[in-house]
């Protein structure tokens, strides 16, 4: 009788610690996968943010010489606006209720509103001065902008995987 009593609980034993080892499994791959979702996400935005700005720069340094914005160019620089807003929000869904979130919009907005300063025409290859001063001050913000997301998204990879690192059940590998 002792036997068989020894035999179930060892079973029931059994049971547990291979359900609990599959669950932690199961929670290490979830957290990796999501890990991965928000690199995607944030490596995503970063291009984009920083394709949209090098065309932003392209063009300014087309208008300096006196040629203006094609259509295509125009067109692109839209294409590239939608690129950015998606990527903002595959971020935003993505990594929701964390910094990442409030630093890729500013990063987005900040690249996107470099198109919103009114350039006028050009003299001598350079701007009326107060433009240029827009365009250094948006610059610097954009760029400002980009750096800070980029340095959030690596502190926030680094802490999800050493938290990972801190619960050795939970390791897949």
């Amino acid at each position: 009788m002792l036997t068989a009593l020894i035999a179930v609980l060892g079973t029931l034993a059994g049971g547990a610690l291979a359900t609990y080892t599959q669950r932690a499994t199961d929670r290490a791959a979830r957290i990796e996968r999501h890990q991965q979702q928000v690199t995607d996400a944030l490596i995503g935005l970063l291009d984009a943010v920083l394709r949209y700005r090098e065309h932003h720069w392209l063009i300014v340094a087309q208008r300096r010489n006196g040629r203006p914005e094609t259509p295509e160019q125009a067109e692109q620089r839209w294409r590239l606006r939608t690129s950015v807003t998606i990527t903002r929000d595959r971020l935003a869904l993505i990594a929701h209720g964390t910094p990442l979130v409030d630093l890729g919009e500013a990063a987005a907005w900040a690249a996107i509103e470099l198109s919103d300063i009114p350039l006028g025409g050009a003299c001598d290859g350079l701007f009326a001065p107060d433009v240029e001063t827009e365009l250094e001050t948006g610059r610097d913000r954009s760029r400002d902008a980009h750096t800070a997301l980029r340095q959030a998204g690596s502190a926030y990879l680094l802490a999800t995987t050493r938290s990972r690192r801190r619960r050795p059940a939970l390791e897949t590998r």
